[in-house]
């Protein structure tokens, strides 16, 4: 290859090449980042499910801190 010919290209190949460039990076991030978000979504249903779904605490034998219990 000439280098010559490198820097001869069409300008409206360079810009289209650099345009499809930054869509292709743009749609990536965009979907990496909704990608996480959902995860991240996901993991909060499960936490908050387990938290409902725990069974409830036993009485505890000590007076004052049953009483900090029902507070």
């Amino acid at each position: 290859m000439n280098i010559n010919n490198f820097f001869a290209t069409d300008p409206a190949s360079i810009f289209l090449l650099v345009l499809t460039s930054v869509i292709s990076f743009a749609l990536g991030r965009f979907i990496v980042t909704s990608r996480a978000k959902k995860r991240q979504r996901e993991e909060i249903k499960l936490k908050e499910k387990a938290l409902r779904d725990r069974p409830p605490e036993t009485e505890s034998r000590n007076k004052s801190k049953r009483k900090r219990q029902l507070q």
